[in-house]
């Protein structure tokens, strides 16, 4: 089979040939048909997580395809099932077949293709992780997303408005009627001082980071609580004097969560948007133009 293999840190990836993988007794393998690029490929591509992964490795985290084999221990998907999923620092998404968990996988969304659905997982699974269990949301609060037209931001987006809050939206002034039309009530440009334009926040996801972290504590209510995707464990000694709660986010797949995200999908409750497709053997280039572009939706490799 095909793979785009990383054999050092920080290098291009390289097309190499490589046996196809059978599954192990708890192992479902799929035939990819897509594969999307998440920022958490360009950190392990550069070497950020050498302590959790080593070289060669085939890359990639999200894919949609068919079940093509299952293990024995295997009973609720089968040969010819069309699913989607993540592996993270698993066989790699960037190839013709991966091996995955049974958790790590769900029929995809029946609305959507492949390259669509192939975009789905990891950004659905943080921002669904981060609103749902880190910043506990309720109907009637109001939420500040930075970076609410992003991948993972447009889905929290999404997921807040249908949950009844208030969303205010801080992104990029290209992505200004893309964040609109997803349902941010009012749309704030990254030059724009947010701290003038927002009112009893009661919770922050920040995808950004940075200087955003303590202008973020600045507009949360004693008692609001504040999220970003980019840090596993915040400082605690500032959001404790504020009476701010500040967790950080590792996403991690979960196929009872991708299920339910499918069937919002379905429903009309989420929509997915998708940048541009590259082959397989151009994801270089597509990792590339990934941090070039600034129009909204996914980068998807086609395989």
């Amino acid at each position: 089979m095909k793979a785009m293999r990383l054999n050092n840190w920080g290098a291009a990836m390289e097309l190499e040939e490589l046996p196809k993988p059978d599954p192990g007794d708890d192992e479902i393998l799929v035939r990819i048909h897509a594969a999307s690029i998440n920022p958490f490929d360009s950190a392990l591509q550069a070497g950020y997580l050498q302590e959790m992964a080593k070289t060669p490795l085939t890359m990639g985290t999200d894919f949609a395809g068919d079940v093509a084999a299952v293990g024995s221990n295997i009973s609720h998907l089968k040969p010819g099932d069309a699913v989607f999923g993540l592996s993270p620092l698993g066989s790699g998404a960037f190839a013709d077949y991966i091996t995955v968990k049974a958790h790590e996988v769900a029929l995809k969304p029946k609305s959507l293709d492949y390259i669509t659905s192939a975009g789905v997982p990891l950004p659905a699974m943080a921002a669904w992780i981060t609103l749902f269990q880190q910043l506990e949301i309720k109907e009637g609060q109001r939420i500040l997303i930075i970076g609410a037209a992003g991948n993972v931001g447009s889905i929290a987006t999404q997921l807040s408005k249908n949950e009844g809050l208030f969303v205010y939206g801080v992104d990029i002034k290209e992505k200004a009627a893309y964040g609109k039309q997803i349902g941010v009530d009012r749309y704030i440009l990254v030059d724009e001082p947010f701290e003038d334009i927002c009112n009893n926040v009661n919770v922050v996801l920040d995808l950004v980071a940075g200087e955003y972290v303590e202008r973020s504590y600045n507009v949360l209510q004693p008692g609001g609580r504040y999220c970003t995707s980019l840090e596993m464990e915040p400082a605690q000694e500032e959001p404790q004097r504020r009476g701010i709660i500040s967790k950080g986010l590792a996403a991690w797949p979960n196929a009872e969560i991708l299920a339910e995200v499918a069937k919002r999908i379905d429903s009309g409750e989420i929509s997915v948007t998708v940048n541009r497709t590259f082959p397989l053997e151009e994801a270089n280039a597509a990792m590339a133009y990934r941090f070039e572009t600034k129009e909204p939706g996914k980068v998807v490799l086609v395989v």
